[in-house]
């Protein structure tokens, strides 16, 4: 099957989740993986995204709490997106997860339907956009630019050890701040997690790009969180930063 007829018939699976609802939404999901699985170029998608990331691994960096509830986040990498997504599915298809105790806890809203759009614009939307992405592939001059990228000098075991202990203490620090507004938690939670993925790509020049975003985003912050001079440090120490 050309891609063409495999983006069109993904995008009619994906489209049953929005004329859904939470409650019969174990329908959408086994259509789509069904499409998936019977679809070869569907089906590779899926399987090149697990050849460099891990399901499990993605869920437990993907769920938080805060004070309030749970924070569900996905990865920035598309890669990582697909694998964390299509695993999610299967384990909400095979009842290793409830559907509707994972939507309603980690997107609460004032209704269980409106916790299921959230879910659908949050989990779902950047899903499809990723796979049709991947599965149109990537166009050649953004691989060579990413080759080039990963010919850069990685960022050490030590360096990353180190760095992730103290964003996850970060991570910690802000979510248990009940003097901050939920809404900038989550923001900050996102931030943080987002450059514990990047943290995984050892590109030092991607690291040093978000932790600078990260760190003027928490420059008003009083008093300032101790940890981000621990990392501050730690990316000084290993020649990240200047």
């Amino acid at each position: 099957m050309e891609k063409i007829a495999a983006v069109k018939k993904f995008e009619e699976a994906i489209g049953v989740f929005y004329s859904s609802r939470l409650i019969i939404v174990e329908q959408a999901v086994s259509r789509l993986l069904e499409t998936i699985a019977s679809t070869p170029e569907l089906y590779a998608v899926v399987d090149e995204c697990a050849k460099s990331s891990d399901y499990k691994k993605e869920y437990n960096k993907a769920i938080n709490r805060d004070g309030v509830g749970g924070i569900f986040t996905l990865p920035p990498n598309r890669r990582q997106i697909v694998t964390l997504v299509t695993g999610l599915l299967l384990d909400f298809d095979n009842k290793n997860l409830s559907v509707v105790d994972f939507v309603t806890g980690y997107f609460p809203s004032g209704t269980s339907h409106a916790s299921y759009l959230s879910f659908c614009e949050n989990v779902i939307e950047p899903y499809s956009e990723a796979f049709i992405y991947l599965l149109e592939g990537e166009p050649a001059e953004l691989t060579k630019v990413m080759s080039e990228e990963l010919a850069i000098i990685p960022f050490p075991d030590k360096a990353k050890e180190d760095a992730d202990f103290w964003l996850s203490s970060l991570l910690d620090s802000v979510l248990g701040d009940n003097q901050t507004p939920e809404i900038l938690r989550r923001e900050y939670a996102e931030m943080i997690k987002g450059l514990l993925y990047v943290s995984d790509l050892r590109n030092p020049l991607l690291i040093k790009i978000v932790w600078l975003g990260l760190k003027n985003t928490l420059a008003s912050k009083r008093p300032p969180y101790r940890e981000l001079k621990e990392i501050e440090m730690v990316l000084k120490g290993y020649g990240v930063i200047d």
